[in-house]
């Protein structure tokens, strides 16, 4: 058990890694403070553009990645408790950090990055069909990122579910990450809903409109 708590310790500090947030601090920016104050890549393109969400995209996936892959591959954790176990275990702790990092104050971002990294490890084909998912809803609604997040949030125990079954697996504790993970994640969304129902949400390149002020940290200057 011991080792089980230390191994989820661990993912969670690793999720909880706040990477738009340094990237924009080093800008001399406060995410928090710019647009939807949200600390995720689509805010971070909207107040640095492509180049400073870019990076923050790959690097809040590679964080989803990180633990349940060394679990999987090194075959980490206690012999009562299967790899693939502790694994979405972990991915889910990794999530959670993302989310609620206790670096700043547990106030994070919404972990579609991270969780599409976590379960790309944990099982990929059920992300895979997630990601088209997000696709299709972003294409439909010409831009409105939230949509594609909460659909493919959704989608995401069903498919875990069905593709277990077709292999002929149960992954039962899979699948019940899959189903805590998108509960946070609508959660996470609730002002994006009431935006959605008011007809007010923005779309993915609508920069200017979604951050007319931008605060800057401390020696910046305000624009």
């Amino acid at each position: 058990m011991t080792t089980v708590i230390v191994v989820l310790v661990l993912a969670y500090l690793v999720g909880a890694v706040p990477w738009s947030w340094l990237f924009a601090r080093r800008a001399g920016l406060d995410l928090r403070r710019v647009g939807s104050g949200n600390l995720g890549a689509t805010n971070t393109y909207r107040a640095m553009g492509a180049r400073g969400a870019l990076p923050v995209l790959l690097l809040d996936v590679a964080k989803g990645v990180a633990a349940p892959l060394l679990i999987m591959q090194l075959r980490l954790g206690p012999p009562t408790v299967a790899p693939d176990v502790l694994a979405a275990l972990a991915g889910l702790a990794a999530i959670a950090g993302h989310i609620f990092p206790v670096y700043l104050h547990f106030r994070g971002g919404k972990g579609i990055a991270t969780a599409a990294g976590a379960f790309l490890v944990i099982e990929p084909l059920a992300c895979v069909s997630c990601v088209g998912v997000f696709a299709l809803a972003l294409v439909v609604t010409r831009g409105i990122v939230s949509v594609g997040s909460l659909a493919a949030a959704a989608a995401l125990p069903g498919a875990v579910y069905v593709v277990a079954a077709w292999r002929g697996d149960a992954r039962t504790a899979q699948t019940a990450v899959a189903a805590v993970v998108a509960v946070l994640i609508w959660c996470k969304h609730t002002a994006n809903l009431r935006r959605l129902a008011a007809g007010t949400e923005k779309r993915f390149f609508d920069r200017g409109a979604a951050a007319p002020t931008v605060t800057t940290v401390a020696g910046g200057r305000s624009r």
